[in-house]
């Protein structure tokens, strides 16, 4: 049965064997990152500096660079999501597995939201179809 996330203005279900990773005090209220079983992770952050998605994503995009090195990066559009939607998906190694890592920056009712999901290729692979569902009852 599936589990319901409520709070700082989303609601949506998610697997119920994904577990709430804490939050360190520096992080505030305004996300939450879920762990994956197989070791992934799903987070979704309220933005607050009225960045532009394009200023949001390249900062993403160097920081992730700084921590894992080169990365493979790839400009897409969901399906059914609004043309204003924009994802990107990075690869990268690192301990010699290939890491899947997308991020979408979305509108959520006049609310910017990034939304990142990051696990090993093949279990992104055989968690993509869930994380469409999340993305898709935010965008309800």
């Amino acid at each position: 049965m599936p589990a319901t996330f409520d709070s700082f203005g989303i609601k949506f279900l998610y697997p119920d064997n994904w577990s709430v990773m804490d939050r360190g005090e520096d992080e505030g209220n305004d996300g939450v990152t879920f762990e994956l079983p197989s070791g992934g992770f799903f987070t979704i952050e309220r933005e607050h500096q009225g960045e532009l998605t394009g200023e949001l994503l390249e900062g993403i995009a160097d920081s992730m660079e700084e921590e894992y090195g080169t990365l493979e990066r790839e400009d897409f559009h969901l399906d059914d999501a609004p043309e204003d939607e924009r994802a990107v998906e990075f690869r990268f190694y690192y301990l010699d597995l290939l890491i899947i890592s997308r991020v979408v920056v979305m509108k959520v009712r006049d609310a910017t939201y990034v939304v990142q999901m990051q696990a090993e290729s093949r279990d992104f692979d055989s968690n993509e179809m869930v994380f469409t569902a999340i993305l898709k009852q935010l965008r309800e």
